[in-house]
């Protein structure tokens, strides 16, 4: 913990005076496909790579696990965190890009990920009018800190989120630990597809669960200092994701499945 904490300390605050202004960002230490493939890899690390170049920034982006990630932004050792999806305890101590209506700006979004109910074939959990039928006690798999287990419980479903990976979930899943997970779509076919023996036995439930668009979600306190150059880089990414090459690079991982 001291390592970790001294490193992150050695990082340059934002200053508004410098050439080329410095931002502290975290992402999660686990491969969500395409968006975050390895250090400094995938469709979401390379849009903001864009986005330095389009606004004249620096990222500064290291990876911790996801939920570890929102702690030290929330404490202020990062000014924001990568690809996170609304919900109100983010909300809390973060700010995502609204409108003058108090509507958030989809339009701002990095990407729109999708997930899904995933079961055994055998399995009589079914996903059906938003509710999953036959769940008796089963708690739902779901990647930890994920913002779609705040939906689950809502919705008065237990939680089963020991791990952060996919493929820890789904061999979870696989010997029957747990009955049903939801699990982000890219990420879930991307682990079927290297394991087929568990895609011979492991299905995914439609509609999705649930469409979350993910954003750059920056601190309160960054905002409140820096609320033009926070405005300016969400705008980035409306322009760099109607891009040719955005789309070509989108596609090009895609094809990796």
């Amino acid at each position: 913990m001291r390592t970790v904490a001294l490193f992150l300390s050695t990082f340059f605050l934002f200053s508004a005076s410098a050439a080329l202004p410095e931002i502290r960002l975290c992402y999660e230490d686990v491969v969500v496909f395409p968006w975050i493939t390895g250090d400094d890899k995938g469709v979401a690390i390379s849009e903001l790579h864009l986005v330095e170049k389009k606004c004249g920034l620096k990222f500064t982006m290291v990876r911790l696990p996801w939920k570890r990630c929102q702690v030290e932004a929330k404490n202020g050792n990062f000014e924001g965190i990568i690809a996170a999806s609304y919900n109100e305890e983010r909300a809390t101590w973060g700010v995502y890009p609204f409108s003058e209506d108090n509507v958030i700006e989809p339009d701002y979004r990095m990407h729109t990920d999708r997930f899904y109910i995933y079961t055994r074939k055998e399995s009589p959990i079914k996903f059906k009018n938003g509710k999953l039928e036959n769940l008796s006690d089963n708690a739902v798999g779901v990647q930890l800190g994920y913002s779609v287990g705040n939906d689950l419980q809502k919705l008065g479903y237990p939680l089963h989120s020991s791990f952060t990976s996919a493929i820890d979930i789904i061999k979870e899943l696989d010997r029957g630990i747990i009955n049903v997970a939801v699990l982000q779509d890219h990420e879930a076919i991307r682990v079927l597809t290297l394991y087929p023996e568990l895609a011979k036995k492991i299905v995914r439930q439609e509609p999705p669960f649930k469409i979350a668009d993910q954003y750059l979600l920056f601190t309160q306190t960054f905002f409140k200092h820096n609320p033009d150059l926070a405005k300016k880089t969400w705008k980035a990414f409306s322009i760099i994701r109607e891009s040719a090459d955005y789309k070509t690079m989108v596609e090009n991982e895609l094809q990796h499945i």
